[in-house]
């Protein structure tokens, strides 16, 4: 039997009131991202012109926004992607691979989920998702692209004398494209997070790793379930 990298971490806590579904490192690596994805968004928008100038302000100018800009590029770039190498990398390991596994029950959701998003689906019922249901691997995916080609373009323009200038000139709009696009995400996933009532439970998982076991049953109910049964063999 293949065994769930989040096994050995649900295996004191699955069951009860709450269930672990994120764990230490996962939280981590989240909560670097999402606040160096938002220092690199307001003072690149301080940097792109004068209509963000106030934003400016807030980190001390213009020039210190550059600053400030290319610090939170290398954490963003560097710390994010060694928490897939020391710590918990059997959870990152299972989210790379689980967010480019694709099975009926995603496609369903995510046909399903418009609904739910808008506040049309009153029953709240979708097939029994993983740990990650097929609206978190969409969102997932375009955090991974986005990031790629964020950091890609970003350091071209940063070392943009190493770089054919045909190139150079197209980094700039794939890095404001690549800002937008997952800033567009973030806001959907900020909504959900915090503001729909039927999916703003999930946000203390990634807060304090726990959520509470009748959620987990309802929106994830084929990762519960596996879990269960591993725990129950193990």
């Amino acid at each position: 039997m293949a065994i769930n990298p989040q096994t050995k971490t649900t295996r004191k806590t699955l069951g009860g009131d709450k269930t672990m579904r994120f764990s230490g490192g996962e939280r981590l690596s989240h909560w670097v991202h999402a606040i160096a994805f938002f220092i690199l968004l307001f003072t690149g928008l301080s940097i792109l012109g004068t209509f963000f100038e106030p934003v400016s302000v807030i980190f001390g100018g213009v020039a210190a926004c550059r600053i400030i800009h290319r610090i939170v590029a290398v954490i963003f770039i560097v710390v994010v992607g060694l928490l897939f190498f020391v710590g918990d990398t059997s959870g990152h390991r299972y989210w790379l691979k689980a967010v480019f596994t694709w099975g009926e029950a995603e496609v369903k959701h995510v046909m399903t989920f418009p609904k739910e998003f808008f506040g049309f689906n009153t029953d709240g019922k979708f097939p029994p998702q993983d740990k990650f249901n097929g609206g978190e691997k969409i969102n997932s995916m375009l955090t991974i692209f986005g990031s790629f080609f964020i950091t890609v373009s970003g350091l071209i323009m940063w070392f943009a004398s190493y770089f054919p200038a045909g190139l150079v000139r197209w980094a700039y709009p794939v890095h404001d494209l690549s800002a937008f696009m997952m800033a567009t995400a973030i806001t959907g996933h900020l909504y959900l997070a915090i503001i729909h009532p039927k999916s703003n439970p999930a946000l203390k998982g990634i807060i304090t790793g726990y959520v509470k076991t009748s959620f987990a049953k309802h929106h994830y109910g084929k990762w519960y379930e596996r879990v269960k049964n591993e725990q129950n063999l193990n």
